[in-house]
């Protein structure tokens, strides 16, 4: 009886974990959510190039777009954002800005790069 008892216990333990362990690989690899970023405010990290719509109180027409790249001058990784004929180029832990529209890059890996928009 006791033997049946863990048995259920260790069934039930795995069945609750088994939806957080699954959840958390697809929740790193999904796209981030940029509907948040319609207001120049917002914080995400990327695996492949993104893009997105801001108010147009920043001055800038069409999508906002959002990579990461090699860049041979630099020797390294970086951020780029363009959006119309404006583009900037971030190293890890700088800020830059197109039109009204402000951004820090937070981290740069082999993998993705994070991104604050400040606004």
């Amino acid at each position: 009886m006791h033997r049946k008892a863990l048995t259920a216990l260790s069934l039930a333990c795995a069945l609750l974990a088994a939806p957080a362990l699954a959840a958390s690989p697809a929740a790193a690899a999904a796209r981030p959510s940029l509907r948040g970023c319609y207001d120049g405010k917002c914080k995400f990290t990327f695996t492949k190039p993104v893009k997105f719509r801001v108010a147009k109180k920043y001055g800038l027409s069409g999508w906002v777009h959002v990579a990461k790249e090699y860049n041979e001058m630099a020797g390294a990784d970086v951020i780029v954002v363009w959006s119309g004929g404006s583009t900037a180029y971030l190293g890890e832990g700088t800020s830059g800005g197109i039109g009204e529209l402000d951004f820090r890059a937070l981290s740069i890996t082999g993998r993705g790069a994070t991104i604050r928009f400040t606004g």
